[in-house]
């Protein structure tokens, strides 16, 4: 496994070209050192009022079905409690249909900031939502992506190819199930993507270098595939937690996903879609409940 991580020169050449980008050599330092970082104030308050917006149109569509529902490389997961209102946990891919959300996983600004780390050639993997409603019980245990990027050969050399990539919709702070990060905990162990010691690592819970991820509206957190992370319990009564999670590859390096960009220049969504995580997308073109056909449909990042 290659690890080939650019050069200090690059970074700053790469940073410094456009005098207008928000990624600085300070942050792509941090991201390859720490395993990830926050770029501030990416998305005016206007931008994200449209993304506010488009979520909760989803979210509001995710309670009319009730169930958890699949078209294609589309999913809104939905958690069934006997007794207890359904929860929309959150969904996938809702940019086939959905001009802002597409619009936001290709703006400029999100090639400006992954260039420097991974080219002008990128396809899309993850085109994500999650919703984590005041005073849910619902959490994400501490884990890294990799345990998601399967089948591992479509995946080569992963860690220097994949970036994550959460816009902040709301605020995130502990009290509200901010996601928690390890630094430094990308660069524990060898990069095997088929280490599945790797995947699900409750015990970073305590280790000292772990920390909340605070975020404001408009701010945007990268990490890596082999960031340990996860997220907290939202406590409030009031704060919502809103993420949109865009996570790309170095096209290159990649058999599945959707283009994002394509020599730098943007690719929006149109006809026959990728093969991504659903692998049946040739062959199921129809909608379903997930439950109508005995199908478990798990939440992954």
């Amino acid at each position: 496994m290659s690890d080939t991580l650019p050069t200090t020169k690059q970074l700053t050449d790469a940073c410094t070209a456009n005098p207008h980008n928000p990624m600085t050599a300070e942050n792509v330092d941090q991201y390859w050192k720490d395993g990830y970082t926050i770029i501030k104030n990416v998305f005016a308050p206007h931008e994200i009022e449209q993304m506010k917006t488009a979520c909760d149109r989803w979210k509001f569509t995710g309670e009319l079905l009730g169930r958890t529902w699949r078209k294609q490389n589309t999913i809104i997961w939905v958690d069934e409690e006997e007794g207890k209102a359904n929860t929309v946990r959150g969904m996938q891919w809702p940019s086939y249909h959905d001009p802002v959300m597409d619009h936001y996983r290709t703006d400029p600004r999100l090639l400006m900031i992954l260039e420097p780390l991974i080219g002008s050639n990128i396809k899309q993997v993850i085109n994500q939502v999650h919703w984590k409603k005041p005073g849910s019980n619902v959490s994400w245990p501490l884990h890294r992506d990799v345990r998601s990027r399967q089948p591992a050969e479509d995946f080569r050399d992963l860690f220097p190819s994949w970036v994550q990539c959460g816009i902040a919709i709301d605020p995130h702070r502990a009290e509200n199930g901010a996601m928690k990060v390890v630094p430094g905990s990308h660069m524990d162990y060898e990069h095997n993507p088929h280490n599945r010691d790797l995947y699900n690592v409750p015990e970073y819970e305590k280790d000292h270098r772990i920390k909340d991820m605070v975020l404001n509206p408009g701010d945007v957190a990268l990490w890596s595939a082999y960031t340990v992370h996860g997220g907290g319990y939202n406590t409030t009564e009031f704060m919502d937690r809103r993420l949109y999670i865009n996570g790309f590859v170095k096209a290159e390096n990649c058999e599945r996903g959707e283009w994002a960009f394509r020599d730098g220049r943007t690719c929006h969504l149109h006809g026959k879609q990728a093969l991504i995580q659903f692998n049946e997308v040739d062959t199921i073109a129809e909608a379903f409940y997930a439950g109508d056909r005995g199908r478990v449909e798990k939440i992954s990042d």
